[in-house]
Order: structure tokens, then C-alpha cells, then sequence
């Protein structure tokens, strides 16, 4: 048991649980994976509108993964993928970037049509996703 000095609480050490990974499920045409997302500097803000050449300077999309996630799910760098939800689809180039495995990123805004993840996935970052190559 310890003291804190800040609280002069003293208790035994919490106890933690190892939870194991939940394996990705290898659905039929696809691979289910984490969304993960955040919104870019430049996406589809409205301090944008009217400044083209400001708009031109966002990063384009791309759908950031792991090697090993891109290699389970059959793809390279480079390549188009779909990222898939029973609501709808976004697609993008593949970026291969260090990353945790079974994650894909992809920005919450700036997709193309000025449209963000939630109007076109209905979810959002943490939600389950299907990776899939277009059709």
C-alpha cells in the first residue's frame, strides 16, 4: 500500500484486467476494422468558401492503415478501398503508414463533395467499419 502526498490516501494498488483483442472479423468481401478520425486543419470549413486557392491546400484524402492491415484485407499502397457501414460507403486511396493494426483513418470532414464522415458512414471515430476494394 502506498500514501499519496497530495492526499494522504492510502490504498492498495487497483487491480487491472487484460482484456485480449477481439481478432477482426473476415467478413465475406471485406475486413472489419476501427474508424479512426479527426478533422484536418483544411477540410470543409466554412472559412473556406469563396478561397479556392486557400481550399487548395488541404491534404487530400486518403484512408491511413498498417501494412499488416492493408496486406489482410488485399491491399497496397496506392490502391482504392472502400471503407463500408450499413449506411453507406467512402472511398479512397490507401496511404500505408506505422500504425496500430486493424485500425483505418480517414478525416471526419473535406471528403469529396465537401461531405464528412458521419453524412456519409453514419459513424464515427471508434465505430466498426468494413474495408472492401470498390466496385
Amino acid at each position: 500500500m502506498g500514501t499519496s502526498p497530495l492526499t494522504n490516501w492510502t490504498s492498495p494498488p487497483a487491480a487491472t484486467t487484460a482484456w485480449p483483442a477481439a481478432p477482426p472479423a473476415q467478413t465475406p468481401g471485406g475486413l472489419d476494422v476501427r474508424l479512426a478520425s479527426w478533422h484536418q486543419l483544411l477540410d470543409s470549413g466554412r472559412m473556406q468558401d469563396g478561397e479556392p486557392s486557400l481550399a487548395g491546400t488541404a491534404r487530400p484524402v486518403v484512408a491511413r492503415m498498417s501494412a499488416a492491415t492493408a496486406a489482410e484485407a488485399g491491399l497496397a499502397d496506392g490502391d482504392k478501398v472502400s471503407v463500408v457501414t450499413d449506411h453507406g460507403s467512402v472511398n479512397a486511396p490507401v496511404e500505408l503508414v506505422p500504425m496500430a493494426d486493424h485500425v483505418v483513418w480517414l478525416p471526419a470532414a473535406g471528403l469529396p463533395g465537401g461531405t464528412t464522415l458521419r453524412a456519409e458512414l453514419g459513424a464515427g471515430h471508434g465505430a466498426m467499419v468494413t474495408l472492401r476494394r470498390p466496385e
